[in-house]
């Protein structure tokens, strides 16, 4: 029995965000990504989805098709800088069965409102929200967020034991419709 689990589905590499220390822009991480089409995706195979991008709120139906294959019962994250994420989008999100969603924390400057939009806009809609941030603002964020949940990463840490990742390379839509 394999030890994959999770699988990350990449809905695109566009991103409103240009950040220098991006996985998806380190050849090392990016080559381990597979181009496959939506239909050739062994989607019971797997417990744990995440859906990432680049910013993968950029396009709303995409998601919407992603999560539409994933078989019921298994758990969805997204991955978000959170610059999109807003009231009517978290509560789109639970209403399609996205369990959470993980917030890149890019820009020192925007934490604190960043969190605080984030979590006035998700509360009470049942919509689990983590905060990603590098290790080097753990004391400050855990301090003045003592109720957020949050994780900590390292410089280039981008793999995952556990995890297979896939960026789709057709669409059984037009590209660029929006809900």
């Amino acid at each position: 029995m394999s030890d994959i689990d999770t699988l990350r589905v990449l809905i695109g590499w566009e991103c409103n965000l240009k950040c220098t220390y991006c996985c998806n822009e380190q050849p090392r991480f990016r080559n381990q990504i597979k181009p496959v089409a939506l239909n050739d995706i062994g989607w019971f195979d797997y417990k744990v989805f995440c859906i990432s991008g680049g910013e993968p709120l950029l396009d709303w139906a995409k998601v919407a098709e992603v999560v539409a294959r994933i078989p019921k019962g298994r758990l969805i994250i997204l991955y978000t800088n959170g610059i999109l994420l807003n009231k009517s989008t978290a509560q789109w999100l639970a209403d399609v069965g996205v369990a959470g969603v993980n917030v890149g924390l890019h820009n020192p400057a925007s934490f604190a409102s960043l969190i605080r939009r984030i979590s006035v806009d998700t509360f009470g809609i049942g919509l689990h929200v983590r905060f990603h941030a590098n290790e080097i603002y753990k004391a400050e964020l855990e301090r003045e967020f003592p109720f957020d949940s949050f994780r900590f990463w390292k410089m280039d840490d981008c793999d995952r034991a556990n995890e297979e990742r896939v960026i789709v390379n057709d669409w059984s839509r037009p590209v660029g419709l929006t809900i």
